[in-house]
């Protein structure tokens, strides 16, 4: 069963119901996000909550999200340079406001991080070298395969590794079998706000309201909250033995 999490004192319950308090875990946090935008659709209530209650929370782009238009087969480098670059700015502003300690870009390819094997080397880096204790990433079923290749990218880092982490995987295009639920109802303004920065990508698709009801529907299992954020919360062992 999926456990909300008080909004005032967030604690965190995985498969077997070990439950820990977010605002107590000082250890800063990052968010894998294959495109900027992904961080702010998929856990961006959860990661204002974080900083707000005085966690560092760092987000790590995987692309600069190149080939975000409807058009992107037919558009030409330059075209590609010039949207890497509003996006990358769209991405500044949104986790500005999300309060977001740094944005980090890995500049992978956008649709083509299967492809990109070495990205698992520079996320194990980060893992290693940023004293995270909780991770956040696009869970291995997400209807996207950038999201799916992040994922295993995350798998791949964490197998070379030796320490023990929290994993919090996200959905943005599928929803997940959640084991954990975080009301956002005191930061949904503010993933509202970030969502708005993304003007690049609001043009094409009704994003903010189709996020904005999904976080709704996840409040169902939030008695008496308005909007909530779904995550399957894992182990280290656990994550490696996701297919």
């Amino acid at each position: 069963m999926p456990v909300a999490l008080s909004a005032a004192t967030p604690s965190e319950t995985n498969a077997r119901a070990k439950d820990k308090q977010l605002p107590d875990q000082r250890p800063p946090v990052i968010v894998l996000a294959p495109h900027p935008d992904d961080e702010t659709f998929g856990c961006g209530g959860t990661i204002c909550m974080l900083a707000e209650s005085g966690v560092s929370v760092d987000v790590a782009f995987l692309t600069r999200g190149e080939q975000g238009t409807e058009a992107a087969a037919e558009q030409s480098s330059q075209e590609s340079r010039r949207l890497a670059e509003v996006r990358s700015r769209e991405a500044r502003a949104a986790c500005n406001i999300l309060g977001v300690r740094q944005t980090l870009f890995l500049n992978g390819h956008d649709t083509r991080l299967s492809d990109e094997p070495e990205l698992a080397t520079a996320i194990a880096s980060l893992l290693q070298n940023g004293g995270y204790q909780r991770v956040f990433c696009p869970w291995p079923q997400d209807s996207h395969d950038d999201h799916k290749a992040t994922f295993r990218l995350l798998q791949r880092a964490v197998s070379t590794l030796a320490r023990e982490q929290s994993f919090w995987l996200y959905e943005v295009w599928k929803p997940l079998p959640a084991n954990t639920l975080v009301p956002i109802d005191g930061t949904v303004a503010n993933k509202r706000r970030a969502m708005e920065q993304y003007p690049s990508q609001l043009s094409q698709l009704n994003y903010r309201e189709g996020f904005l009801g999904l976080s709704a529907y996840r409040s169902l299992f939030c008695p008496g909250s308005t909007h909530a954020e779904a995550f399957w919360v894992c182990n280290r062992s656990e994550l490696l033995a996701l297919p």
